[in-house]
């Protein structure tokens, strides 16, 4: 696999591997979630440009390739500083205010994702 490709899966592998499809440990904090329901579409800018939809509802989490369904929040964000804001290495009201993460919707709905998972 070249390096281009590698950079491509590798956002969607990275919120993939939360959702413990095939029994891995889980990032997905499954107590952080409670009380979220909500629908996020996600366009990823930059270096990863792709489209995703993530779901967080009755304490579970599903993760599709595209956009599926009405949103709650529609975030847009350029693809290592949303990488960053999960690991909890970028802050978001800085990535807010650089317009490198814009939202439509709720703040509050990106906050309570953001809790959903551990910092790496």
């Amino acid at each position: 696999m070249n390096g281009e490709s590698e950079v491509r899966s590798s956002w969607m592998d990275d919120v993939r591997c939360r959702s413990d499809a095939n029994g891995m440990p889980l990032t997905f904090q499954r107590n952080q979630s409670k009380g979220v329901a909500a629908t996020y579409h996600f366009n990823f800018t930059g270096a990863e440009e792709r489209g995703a939809t993530v779901t967080i509802r009755d304490q579970k989490l599903e993760v599709t390739e595209g956009h599926n369904g009405k949103p709650d929040i529609v975030i847009t964000a350029d693809s290592q500083t949303w990488l960053g804001f999960l690991a909890k290495e970028r802050n978001l009201i800085w990535a807010l205010l650089r317009r490198k993460i814009r939202i439509k919707g709720s703040p509050r709905l990106l906050l309570a994702f953001g809790k959903c998972f551990p910092s790496c």
